[in-house]
């Protein structure tokens, strides 16, 4: 037996180490040993698949599983061949050699998309965009997307991220990692066991995919969108491959039978995007067509069989392309990001996806001449033996394994990546701190919810870049020895220590947005008082209304506590709740609560919010795209007659209503900017400088029933009493 190196491809686990027997028996056993040509073609018309369904279908092909069942056969069919000659595994000579051949071209592209992200989108995504590029570079892409729930089957691809195709390639990193140890733990337990390796293997893989798989089914039905990223409900598309490396060489098919399986597998691999309900039903037991497919052809090549397809997927053209296809696959998703980004629409026609597959392919062409070639050439040259002592020659032996250039590669690739991150992030933070500058000088008096309706503004106050950012600072955190302290506790203290007024807002991140109006007085008058308690999707809950107390009931009960022992001059809390699909209903219980707190706290004003409306559309997202006069950007909503909630709650004294919605979007229509400041950041929170120009608008409702609340809620010299929130501090940072 002799070992051997065969490279098939660039793409991941291109490069096996295979046994090739020097006797007769390769003859017999063709799968066991040799370079096979079929994989190479396969994988070339898994590439083409991807990159044609999402360029021209808006659909997904199935030719990513058939990577990941390729990558995870060649790894075990070399790892298993080493092992089996006597050559343990080792994982980090393993998986350094194999970094260093993807992370270049990986590293080049994602350099090249974050330039033309700062050139060609806006300023909005330059940070979520950076925050994939590095997630992309750690091969953690699919979390990310995961804990975002990125709908991959999104309709609209220019709104997309231009690294969400990194998540398989994600995948399949930590698979390297994973099944590096796996296979040297299986090596392990065949040694001490005296069971042949292939055989332990064998049986580990086999646990995997069934696990794997029912996970898959299940959550693919409970959590598609989430399912489609997880690492755990993939890992048996691997397995899978696994399994086919080790039985492979067990397997005799006659010539004629391989040639049909061929053909039904070639018909599977090109129809599963036409015929499968991909939106609905991968990764789960759908999935199983692309890997039975590639499978069906992987174990029909190998061998002469002149009316199968082999002779087809063996052409040198499509080894000549399968040379590119990693960097094609790199390349293709960004090019289309970007190109439907340009030209301001969702889909391309036939000579337009034309464009972005030739585009792709040029710069896929330059990646792999100029970086990803130089690069596997540098990491492969010889390196110098190394002396060693006998005591220290297994160690040495170790390093030596893994060598200097790999990790060089790696971590220079790395610190590109980081050096990107880092360059667009301080360019952010500088248009973010100018903006906040000029912000914090404009007199808001006469902008947003203050300016008049038929006002023309070209462009908002608020950067695109700092939009996001553009959420109400409540504070610092409460004391760590307050009594009444729960999970989200902020306060805004008097100076001096003397507490003229003290106010208090209870409920959930739209109470916290509300803060904004308040904070334009409360910042005013340097004796007041604001304390908040929220919790994140809290409307209203009690202690007892619960058999174990989370984060929500534990807050309400605290602030009731706070309400009797404190009696604060002023509480604010939302009386309704946006609910999707059915406008605005009654909180309930909010109205037994508040009888219970007028008996212990009778001289407290309380302030009933009306939720503002949640929208089916981010105005600002698509304003930022479309235009801030773009009427497609304008949510609508309708909402209900809560007049008789407001007389209920109102009769219980000291109690007003506050309804600020036609101050926010008049006419029931929510424009993305109104008074030349964007109004909400996402679909359902204001901004805080949209809700501080609601100051005035709250005034005018409170001052006549809470008279110790100004009349002119702009009067008076605005100090900031947040730590780190005022511009001389963080430009001072």
């Amino acid at each position: 037996m002799r070992l051997r190196k065969v490279c098939v491809s660039r793409f991941p686990g291109g490069c096996v180490a295979i046994t090739a027997p020097t006797n007769s028996a390769a003859t017999k056993t063709p799968a066991a040993a040799g370079f096979i040509p079929e994989i190479q073609g396969l994988r070339t018309i898994a590439l083409l698949l991807v990159a044609t369904f999402h360029i021209w279908f808006d659909r997904v092909s199935g030719g990513v599983d058939i990577f990941l069942l390729i990558s995870a056969y060649l790894m075990t069919r070399s790892l298993t061949a080493r092992a089996e000659a006597g050559r343990y595994t080792r994982p980090i000579g393993f998986l350094a050699k194999k970094f260093a051949r993807l992370l270049p071209a990986a590293a080049a592209v994602i350099l090249l998309t974050l330039v033309a992200t700062v050139v060609l989108l806006p300023a909005n995504t330059w940070e979520g965009n950076a925050g994939d590029a590095v997630a992309s570079a750690l091969y953690v892409e699919n979390f990310r997307l995961q804990a975002a729930t990125v709908d991959y089957f999104a309709a609209n691809d220019a709104l997309a991220s231009p690294f969400q195709h990194f998540w398989s390639l994600s995948i399949q990193g930590q698979v390297f990692v994973a099944w590096a140890f796996l296979h040297l733990l299986g090596e392990l337990v065949a040694r001490t066991t005296k069971i042949p390796v292939r055989w332990v293997l064998l049986a580990g893989f086999l646990i995997i995919f069934g696990v794997s798989l029912a996970r898959s089914v299940w959550l693919t039905e409970f959590n598609q969108v989430y399912a489609y990223f997880d690492t755990w409900s993939r890992l048996w598309e691997f397995a899978a491959g696994s399994l086919l490396a080790l039985v492979h060489p067990w397997i005799r098919i006659p010539r004629a039978l391989r040639a049909i399986m061929s053909w039904v597998g070639i018909a599977g691999v090109l129809s599963c995007g036409f015929l499968l309900p991909v939106a609905s039903s991968f990764p789960g037991y759908a999935a199983l067509w692309p890997v039975v497919s590639a499978g069906l052809i992987i174990l029909s090549s190998g061998g002469e069989a002149p009316a199968g397809v082999g002779r087809v997927l063996a052409a040198p053209v499509l080894a000549r392309i399968g040379n590119y296809t990693y960097a094609l696959y790199l390349t293709h998703w960004p090019v289309l990001v970007f190109f439907l980004n340009q030209q301001g629409i969702n889909h391309v026609d036939a000579w337009q996806g034309l464009v972005v597959l030739i585009l792709a392919t040029v710069v896929a062409v330059v990646v792999v001449r100029l970086v990803e070639r130089p690069a596997a050439s540098w990491v492969a040259k010889p390196r110098t033996a190394a002396m060693a002592s006998p005591v220290t020659k297994r160690v040495i032996s170790w390093i030596r394994d893994v060598g200097w250039r790999a990790p060089a590669v790696i971590a220079t690739s790395l610190a590109l990546v980081f050096g990107g991150f880092a360059a667009i992030t301080a360019q952010l933070e500088r248009v973010r701190l100018e903006n906040l500058e000029l912000i914090q000088s404009a007199d808001i008096s006469a902008l947003g919810a203050n300016a008049p309706l038929d006002a023309e503004f070209e462009m908002p106050l608020q950067d695109p870049a700092y939009v996001k950012d553009d959420w109400v600072n409540v504070g610092p955190d409460c004391a760590p020895d307050d009594p009444y302290r729960s999970a989200l506790c902020f306060e805004i203290l008097p100076e001096g220590g003397t507490t003229e007024r003290l106010i208090l807002t209870i409920g959930n991140s739209h109470s916290t947005q509300f803060t904004g109006a308040l904070l334009e007085v409360v910042e005013r008058h340097p004796t007041w008082e604001l304390r908040t308690r929220v919790a994140p999707g809290c409307n209203f809950s009690l202690y007892l209304q619960v058999e174990e107390p989370d984060d929500c009931a534990v807050m309400w009960n605290n602030a009731s506590a706070f309400i009797a022992d404190n009696n604060p001059d002023m509480v604010v809390v939302y009386a309704t709740w946006w609910g999707p699909g059915y406008g605005d209903i009654r909180v309930d219980g909010i109205e037994e609560w508040l009888v219970a707190m007028r008996l212990v706290a009778p001289a407290t004003e309380f302030v009933v919010v009306r939720d503002n409306p949640r929208l089916d559309i981010s105005p600002f997202d698509c304003a930022v795209d479309l235009g801030f006069d773009d009427v497609n950007c304008y949510g609508q909503f309708e909402q209900a007659d809560q007049s008789a909630w407001q007389k209920e709650l109102e009769s219980l004294g000291n109690t007003t209503w506050v309804d600020l919605t036609d101050a926010i979007c008049p006419g029931s229509f929510c424009a993305p900017m109104r008074g030349g400041v964007v109004t909400y950041l996402d679909d359902n929170h204001l901004t805080e400088t949209y809700a501080r120009t609601l100051a005035q608008h709250l005034a005018d409702i409170l001052n006549p029933s809470v008279s110790w609340w100004p009349s002119d809620a702009y009067a008076g010299e605005l100090i900031d009493r947040t730590p780190g929130g005022g511009i001389q501090d963080r430009l001072n940072k």
